[in-house]
């Protein structure tokens, strides 16, 4: 039997004997019956006529049967009803239903057609009568038989004597029907509107910071379940604008930030279990002065740092502030009061990550850790790993290794490769042409920036200083470049962020290569257990970190493993995320005051001031995660106007900006330096051929697989391949060095000012080339590159020429 003829149909009555439901009850309030039809199976019509149980004639494949004789498994589940919890007036019968509640049985009498089809509207028309009996009628245009009510007593009274005048004299129960329908409308209409004057009256005028916080709840799972209570169950809830008031108000002092842990609760029972793993990071950002709060009418500070905590996911993008308080250092107390916090939302913390400075070694000293094993033992049993920072160890190596160097089995490691290999490539165009003199400086501020250290203990680095060979002491050589590629290869390890990068095995998430990875991991151990700087006897505090993160980053893996998961994206334990906030913060302002602080603070989690610090900022995240606030808010669909948004008007580095200093005419007399510069001009040609390869594909080819080398490079082009460049075919390399001539000629070394600089310069050089059409993208790349290059090189130079300048006078 189709469920298609089980659909319910009005104007009917029931065809069970002694059954008086009819369509016309369907008006009353509360009270809710569908019809249903006979089904077409005839062998199950022949059983629903049996329960009818009717003696005079009728017609089954004509009549139907309400629903008060179905239970109510015999009905098809309505999801919808069963959670607003109301009965819908629409409903299907279940296949092979049998009606079985309130059947007649053989000594009771059966129907007779004609009550149904006669007496279905006096019927009705009763049952509003017993309606409108509780309601006064204030229409004056009532029919004759509703009287103006003097009283309610009277009213009631008055219909009662009319409708039994009416319906026994009157068989024109039709009209009697509508016209009373039309008074149930008219009462209706009136309580809606004495509902809406309750509504009002028992809404507040304000509410408070719990109560809105509260109602989130509701809001956040489902918008449309939300205003269906607040505006037809008439329950008294906040409206949107409360939503935005209360979010750009978050209360962000003194500690733990109680509403983003309860719109973190939220977020929890929404996702698995190994998304709720989570990383803790901390740190201190400086401030300054004393300010007066006029909306908590108070002093603040005079302050000189203020903590934050982030809680990031390690499996999955997500991440948030949770805790801020102002001159006060991480402790032993405060950080089990937030992990504890945060395991009683569901969230498990597995790891925390910070720098390696002096307050956070007192922590170690109260955690009891030790380089050994990074863990400590929270209250309930359950140990956590903690991993200093790779970035501020590195910064810390690059540093110790410009103060002092060191001493590694007996060899020497110290800056004097360097130092000679910066003289040796100071050209406009060379292999190394970021590395500058400002990368062996190691005064305050620029200790602090990882890109310069990033930069010197690069793999490019070393190869250069294997390659160039810029001093005669090759021991001292070849030993310096192989530190600093132990160092390159550990930190790209200690930093995956991509899951298909498999360009070595060191930049691919750590589990996924794990016995190359290890090797690398002992191999750096061994390194820096047995390494001393020069004047030092015992491992120093930066030695103790690195050791702590190999041996942390291994029992991570572990604990992801026994959580299903099977490999560790390592830049989720480093701090990016954190630092990359405290950018956002400073934006362009060195200390900013305590309530600057957490205003900024507060509308970047609210997803308000966005990418502030993205040409600045001293690292990238490069995870991409978005806060959990502001994510919550977007799934809630509330959405803040726009008076704090911010835009970063200085971008350092622009491409647009241009020279205006003639002075500089660079000539390039040294043989050395010319053959570099053939080489890095070779370098870029190996860049633009695996920009055009799928274009053009003769343009170049792949050097052979590295993986079988032990990442040691013959010769600088080869080493192009290793940052997954492509050798450039011979036809290339004078079609660019061809370029190159023609640029320098045309451009005298300067930068062209005025518009369309780059179409300009492409056409003159290429109408003096006789090559084909489709090289043509290609020459233009290279000449917008080029121009690039030679921004940052006289920038670099007149930037050196003012600081000489200013020396001197």
């Amino acid at each position: 039997m189709s469920s298609k003829n089980l659909k319910p149909i009005g104007g009917l009555c029931c065809a069970v004997a002694n059954c008086e439901q009819h369509s016309g009850n369907a008006i009353q309030d509360g009270y809710n019956v569908s019809f249903h039809r006979f089904p077409e199976d005839l062998q199950l019509q022949q059983i629903w006529a049996q329960k009818c149980n009717r003696s005079d004639e009728w017609n089954p494949q004509t009549s139907s049967i309400c629903s008060m004789h179905f239970t109510s498994h015999s009905f098809v589940h309505d999801l919808r009803a069963e959670l607003k919890r109301y009965i819908p007036s629409f409903r299907i019968l279940k296949e092979n239903s049998v009606p079985t509640l309130n059947l007649p049985t053989d000594s009771e009498v059966s129907k007779s057609s004609t009550k149904c089809k006669g007496g279905k509207y006096a019927e009705t028309a009763k049952l509003i009568c017993d309606v409108i009996r509780k309601f006064p009628s204030s229409d004056s245009s009532a029919p004759l038989y509703l009287l103006s009510q003097a009283t309610p007593s009277n009213s009631m009274c008055n219909i009662d004597t009319v409708l039994h005048r009416d319906m026994s004299y009157t068989t024109d129960y039709k009209k009697l029907y509508k016209d009373l329908l039309k008074q149930c409308h008219i009462l209706k209409t009136e309580n809606q509107k004495l509902l809406e004057k309750t509504k009002k009256k028992n809404m507040p005028e304000s509410w408070s910071r719990d109560e809105v916080a509260k109602s989130f709840g509701l809001i956040y799972y489902s918008k449309r379940a939300y205003m269906y209570v607040r505006d037809e169950l008439h329950y008294p809830l906040p409206g949107l604008l409360s939503f935005q008031r209360w979010a750009k108000t978050i209360d962000m002092s003194d500690g733990l930030i109680s509403d983003v842990l309860k719109i973190m609760k939220l977020n929890s029972d929404n996702i698995e279990d190994h998304e709720k793993l989570t990383v803790l990071m901390f740190d201190e950002v400086k401030v300054c002065r004393r300010e007066y709060d006029e909306p908590n009418d108070k002093i603040v500070g005079p302050h000189s740092k203020m903590l934050v905590v982030m809680a990031q996911g390690i499996a999955s993008k997500w991440k948030q502030p949770i805790y801020v308080d102002f001159d006060v250092k991480m402790s032993k107390i405060i950080l089990f009061d937030i992990i504890d916090e945060l395991e009683k939302i569901g969230y498990k913390v597995i790891c925390c990550v910070t720098n390696c400075d002096d307050a956070n070694v007192k922590l170690w000293n109260q955690l009891e850790i030790t380089y050994e094993n990074p863990t400590f033992c929270i209250p309930n049993g359950r140990r956590i790993v903690y991993i200093p920072d790779s970035h501020h160890l590195l910064k810390l190596a690059r540093n110790w290794l410009l103060d002092t160097g060191f001493y590694l089995n007996g060899a020497e490691i110290n800056k004097i490769p360097l130092e000679a290999l910066i003289t040796k490539i100071s050209s406009e165009v060379s292999p190394c042409h970021k590395l500058k003199r400002e990368h062996l400086k190691c005064e305050v501020p620029l200790q602090q920036n990882i890109k310069l250290a990033k930069q010197l203990l690069s793999y490019s680095t070393a190869t250069a200083l294997q390659h160039y060979r810029p001093i005669e002491d090759f021991e001292l050589l070849n030993n310096t470049a192989e530190f600093i590629k132990q160092i390159n290869n550990w930190f790209d390890l200690a930093n995956v962020s991509l899951t298909n990068d498999n360009s070595t095995p060191f930049k691919s998430p750590y589990g996924t290569f794990l016995y190359q990875q290890d090797k690398l991991l002992n191999e750096m151990y061994n390194t820096i257990i047995f390494m001393r700087c020069m004047g030092k006897n015992s491992l120093q505090i930066f030695q103790k970190g690195f050791l702590m993160h190999i041996n942390g980053t291994k029992q991570i893996l572990h604990i992801l493993k026994e959580n299903g998961l099977n490999y560790l994206l390592t830049s989720k334990i480093n701090k990016d995320a954190l630092q990359n906030l405290f950018d956002q913060i400073y934006s362009g302002e060195n200390f900013p005051s305590p309530l600057n602080a957490l205003s900024r603070l507060r509308m970047i989690f609210l997803g308000k001031y966005p990418g502030i610090a993205s040409n600045k900022s001293n690292t990238r995240d490069n995870n991409h995660e978005e806060f959990i606030v502001a994510q919550s808010l977007k799934l809630a669909n509330i959405s803040l106007d726009d008076e704090y948004d911010v835009v970063d008007e200085d971008s350092e580095g622009s491409y647009t900006d241009t020279t205006s200093e003639d002075e500089f005419q660079i000539r390039n007399e040294d043989k050395n330096k010319n053959e570099m510069e053939v080489e890095a001009v070779e370098y870029l040609a190996g860049w633009l051929a695996l920009k055009y390869k799928s274009t053009i594909p003769e343009i170049g080819y792949k050097s052979k697989n590295l993986t079988h080398q032990k990442f040691t490079m013959p010769s600088w082009i080869n080493h192009l391949s290793y940052s997954k460049l492509i050798i450039p075919s011979d036809d290339l390399k004078k079609i660019i060095l061809r370029v190159e001539r023609l640029f320098n000629k045309f451009t005298k070394y300067q930068v062209l000012k005025g518009s369309n600089v780059v179409a300009k310069l492409t056409n003159k050089i290429f109408s003096r080339m006789s090559v084909e059409k489709k090289f043509k993208p290609v020459i233009q790349t290279y000449i917008k590159q080029r121009i690039i290059i030679r921004m940052k090189y006289l920038n670099y130079h007149i930037r050196l020429l003012k600081q000489k300048n200013k020396s001197k006078n």
